[in-house]
């Protein structure tokens, strides 16, 4: 394992020191000029968790709801109540509610939702204290244990490694286990948006996304 690196219990790879970067209007402006890319997830996202339940949630959370484009596609779909959660209070669309933290973890939803969010949140216990019947997660594919003694090599080189930027690096077995810990059990688990999401000469799996419901 890298310096600076650790493995928990649950096969979850950390950075140990960090300053997290600021989130902010500069940063999101980089998902904004990608917005034909950003728009087309939002709807496969939605999708993908609507093939999965066979029914509209009544209500859906968004943590770290970015641009809005799957919560928006949401509210579009007829999900009744939609609230997007976040570091700062980025626009939403018209009739989504934005909700502060603590606002957020108090209230009980249908779907929670997470894409290329959990890997951010320098404190993960949070997900004990989520009230979803649903969670819908994408994160970067880490595949550091499964490289075995070139997992090191890969893991030093990797685009999605991003120091101070991406905390926690999760492959199918540590996301699945750090959420039955907090109470969930996977549903299904895939790389559906690597179709999307893959650079020119770029090979998968890169994306990761799983389905969860509450135990």
């Amino acid at each position: 394992m890298l310096n600076n690196y650790e493995v928990d219990r649950f096969g979850v790879i950390h950075q140990i020191d960090f300053t997290p970067i600021k989130y902010d209007k500069e940063y999101i402006s980089y998902y904004e000029d990608l917005s034909d890319r950003t728009i087309k997830l939002g709807y496969q996202r939605l999708g993908w968790v609507l093939g999965i339940t066979g029914e509209i949630p009544r209500s859906v959370l968004e943590i770290g709801y970015g641009t809005g484009t799957f919560i928006e596609a949401a509210k579009i779909t007829g999900v009744a109540d939609c609230a997007g959660c976040d570091i700062a209070r980025f626009p939403l669309p018209k009739g989504v509610r934005f909700l502060g933290w603590d606002e957020a973890l108090a209230s009980a939803w249908d779907l929670v939702a997470m894409f290329d969010v959990l890997e951010h949140i320098p404190d993960l216990s949070f997900l004990s204290r989520l009230q979803a019947r649903h969670l819908a997660i994408a994160v970067p594919y880490c595949r550091w244990r499964e490289l075995g003694a070139d997992g090191d090599t890969w893991f030093r080189k990797w685009r999605m490694r991003l120091p101070n930027e991406h905390l926690h690096h999760f492959d199918r077995d540590s996301l699945v286990a750090l959420l039955a810990h907090s109470g969930f059990q996977c549903v299904t688990m895939n790389c559906f948006e690597d179709g999307i999401r893959l650079r020119s000469g770029e090979t998968g799996p890169n994306i990761l996304s799983g389905f969860f419901r509450k135990l």
